[in-house]
This record gives structure tokens, sequence and C-alpha cells, in this order.
């Protein structure tokens, strides 16, 4: 089955409250191994690495909640 990975990330600064995006970390294009029982189970400690590596969200933002969705998703925007 195929998997994506979604994290909903929200910006730190109280004036920004409501400011909340959805973000695709992965799929099983890029993690083939993947499978929905592993994203739900075994996501956070990848989530974590993406966030400290990655240029925009690695300060400022905090991850609110990820969901492990079955087969393509399609980001809404603000979340």
């Amino acid at each position: 089955m195929f998997v994506t990975v979604v994290a909903v990330l929200c910006r730190l600064s109280a004036a920004s409250s409501g400011s909340c995006i959805e973000e695709i970390v992965t799929d099983s294009n890029m993690t083939p191994e993947m499978s929905m029982m592993q994203c739900a189970i075994g996501a956070q400690a990848p989530l974590a690495k993406w966030m400290g590596e990655h240029p925009i969200y690695h300060a400022n933002w905090r991850l609110e909640r990820y969901k492990c969705v079955p087969g393509h998703y399609e980001i809404k925007g603000h979340a």
C-alpha cells in the first residue's frame, strides 16, 4: 500500500496564532519499505530529524501533529 507522511507544522510566535501548514515529509516512493504500521509507530524520530535538517522548519516552528495517509496526498494549505 502506498503511504504518505504528512506533518502539520505551526509557527512558534504568539502573533502567528493559527498559522499552521501541512508538509509532505515522505512517501512510499521515497521510502519503499514504509508501511502504514511502520509509519504510525515509528515516524516521530525521522520527523524530528527532518525538522532539524530542514532549511525553513528547523527554527521557529513546532510539529503540531503528523498523519500517515494511505495513497497520494494533496496538501490542502493551511491546516
